[in-house]
């Protein structure tokens, strides 16, 4: 009997320490896992702005962006800077530069010509993308998005 106990005392350590040695697993979304290679396909869909310059966009503040791959055309509604929704269309491309890094540009349907900015765009876990511009420190960051809401086509 006195065997046993030592070996039901001897299992019921190793379990326990087993148990408590054990790692968290890794969040998909976790910023160690490594950036996803920048293609149409991955940018494909509907982007909600959630970040711009770092700071969380304010409540009220909305800006999403569709990109059709197969017509390298962009849809986006945003009301950023206006009390109105606007919607804006056009042509992008990506390019990948000598570095290694991914450009991102664009142009308008308005007769307003080519994008501002040339952004640096990284694609990341948990279904979200970064943009850099190339020549300021503006900086936005995007999450997946299912679909624009309802009242943006109204």
């Amino acid at each position: 009997m006195r065997l046993f106990r030592l070996r039901l005392l001897a299992v019921m350590a190793l379990t326990a320490t087993t148990l408590l040695s054990c790692e968290k697993p890794v969040p998909i979304d976790d910023d160690t896992q490594p950036e996803i290679e920048v293609n149409d396909e991955v940018i494909e869909g509907c982007w909600q702005l959630t970040h711009l310059n770092g700071a969380e966009t304010h409540s009220g503040a909305e800006l999403y962006i569709e990109f059709d791959v197969k017509k390298h055309r962009y849809e986006m509604w945003d009301n950023i800077g206006s009390m109105y929704l606007r919607q804006t269309t056009g042509g992008y491309s990506i390019t990948e530069e000598e570095d290694g890094t991914y450009t991102l540009s664009g142009t308008y349907d308005n007769g307003v010509g080519d994008w501002n900015e040339e952004y640096r765009i990284v694609m990341l876990p948990g279904e979200r993308m970064q943009w850099w511009s190339r020549t300021t420190s503006t900086s936005l960051q995007f999450v997946y998005a299912m679909e624009i809401p309802e009242e943006f086509y109204k």
